[in-house]
């Protein structure tokens, strides 16, 4: 990147606020990379947050130094045979201490005020959600629970069915329960974003349904691009159909970063990537379109091999002829926005 060029995006990365939709590396870093990281030449050992990390995709270091400065973070991945509940509190509690040793890098966020002060004190804003309904284990009680603990977002599905709705690998066309949609009402009365990522078709528009808010899908991409279906399901990711509704209600698509998996090209990179979000961008309006990485938890093309090379996507979104004001929305601003309207003041 030439130096003009370089000074142009990393003014960028101070001028908006820098917010990623989804990752997994908290669960990355409670359980090793050894399971979650794709990264050839992983070194199978457990990590820490507060720690610049050599391996896997994110960290608070590495964070800030992307000018970063906010991270929504997954506290599940449902797995066969696991207790959801302990799962999230022993993710949770990984997040404690973690924060506790890095006072002076990071800050768990609740409210949109929350981030903005982190990245005026040059600190990443944690900002958590559950992904998979399987952590209510049935009971709307662990949702008011969840939200005291600070959990601000809830992904109804991951692959799998659950009390709520059906997930992409189990997708009979049944979409929401009538659980699924109690739970929708009581999100949208404790102010909680609904995410629909690894939503079904069904799942999805009974979702956008059964909201009186805007509905978020935290990491997706653009099923009419996407060339290789075969390590996920269809409905994985949203038809140009699909963003346009979430836009009409007020909601963001984040696109995540693993442009070498729907483009089935091991050589892909950062501006293969850029050309997702720009047809989401030309689709839904730039106004509704962020990022959504799923590191720690997706496959990161040539370029973005861990949240350091955010200027790399910034720098192939500005060949591509966004504006500086597009790009402030884009990198942080619309999830914010959002963040506003769906949380309060």
């Amino acid at each position: 990147m030439i130096p003009d060029r370089q000074e142009h995006v990393m003014r960028l990365h101070r001028q908006a606020p820098v917010i990623d939709c989804h990752n997994d590396s908290l669960i990355a870093v409670l359980n090793g990379d050894a399971h979650y990281n794709p990264l050839k030449h992983r070194p199978p050992r457990p990590r820490r947050l507060w720690e610049h990390g050599a391996s896997g995709h994110w960290d608070f270091p590495r964070a800030l130094a992307a000018g970063q400065s906010g991270q929504v973070t997954n506290l599940l991945v449902p797995r066969v045979k696991e207790d959801p509940c302990k799962s999230i509190l022993k993710a949770y509690r990984q997040l404690q201490l973690d924060l506790a040793a890095a006072p002076h890098m990071a800050l768990l966020a609740t409210t949109a005020a929350a981030v903005e002060q982190a990245r005026h004190e040059g600190k990443v804003a944690v900002i958590l959600t559950i992904e998979g309904g399987e952590g209510l284990e049935g009971d709307l009680d662990l949702l008011h629970v969840y939200h005291q603990l600070g959990v601000r977002s809830l992904g109804l599905t991951w692959m799998y069915r659950n009390a709520l709705a059906e997930g992409n690998w189990e997708d009979s066309g049944a979409g929401m329960t009538s659980f699924g949609r109690a739970v929708i009402r009581e999100m949208n009365a404790l102010r909680m974003l609904v995410d629909v990522a690894h939503a079904t078709e069904q799942t999805f528009w009974d979702a956008l349904e059964a909201s009186s808010a805007p509905v978020i899908c935290s990491h997706t991409s653009c099923r009419s691009l996407v060339k290789d279906f075969h390590t996920h399901a269809v409905s994985r990711y949203l038809s140009d159909e699909q963003m346009k509704a979430i836009a009409s209600q007020g909601g963001v698509v984040g696109i995540f970063f693993s442009a070498n998996r729907e483009l089935d090209d091991d050589a892909a990179d950062a501006t293969d990537l850029a050309r997702f979000i720009a047809h989401a961008a030309t689709v839904c309006g730039p106004a509704h379109v962020g990022l959504g990485s799923d590191f720690d938890g997706g496959h990161p093309p040539h370029g973005l091999e861990d949240m350091r090379g955010l200027p790399n996507l910034t720098n192939a979104l500005i060949d591509l002829g966004f504006s500086d004001a597009e790009l402030v929305g884009i990198l942080g601003g619309n999830w914010l926005r959002v963040f506003r309207m769906v949380w309060g003041g």
